[in-house]
């Protein structure tokens, strides 16, 4: 009976570990990627997955940043060109696109097209920058790394549910 016991203690503090690391590197490391020529972070449990899809289906009326719907293992996702959205670049042309998928928690299947993923980017290595007296409300903090690059660490969360965000429609 006692190692039964012990078993069980080991598999309760196994799963604790697990989680303390999950929480940790999420708090630690978040998630580069490139869209308008400029460099952007976000926390990797906000975002699904990143994922490459040979086409989208054009959105008739609707804003030239919203780019249409793209087909993901069935389901289906609107998808907005960041960098147009922002205002920094006109959309890419249609062909291969790299998708940002939304978590699915914040209840809406939206998708950012973005040049390419940049991997894992550890806060330490980066020094935190004021936020601009003008920021967005989706913005969270600014960042400079080695390279004196910048960096915006988006809230996901803030962004889909802006109502510029949510009105894709002409």
């Amino acid at each position: 009976m006692r190692d039964k016991q012990s078993l069980r203690d080991f598999q309760t503090q196994l799963a604790d570990r697990l989680k303390l690391a999950q929480v940790s590197d999420v708090a630690t490391s978040k998630l580069g990627f490139l869209a308008g020529g400029k460099y952007w972070l976000v926390n990797l449990d906000q975002v699904n997955e990143v994922v490459t899809v040979p086409g989208l289906t054009e959105a008739p009326w609707a804003h030239p940043w919203f780019i249409g719907v793209a087909s993901v293992r069935g389901a289906l996702y609107g998808c907005t060109d960041l960098a147009a959205f922002f205002g920094l670049s006109e959309p890419m042309p249609a062909g291969e696109s790299h998708l940002l998928l939304v978590h699915p928690r914040f209840g809406i299947n939206a998708a950012l097209r973005i040049e390419r993923a940049l991997g894992l980017r550890a806060l330490a290595d980066l020094k935190a920058e004021p936020l601009p007296e003008d920021a967005e409300e989706w913005e969270i903090r600014r960042w400079r790394d080695s390279e004196d690059r910048d960096w915006i660490e988006i809230s996901m969360q803030n962004l889909v549910s802006q109502p510029r965000f949510l009105e894709a429609g002409l």
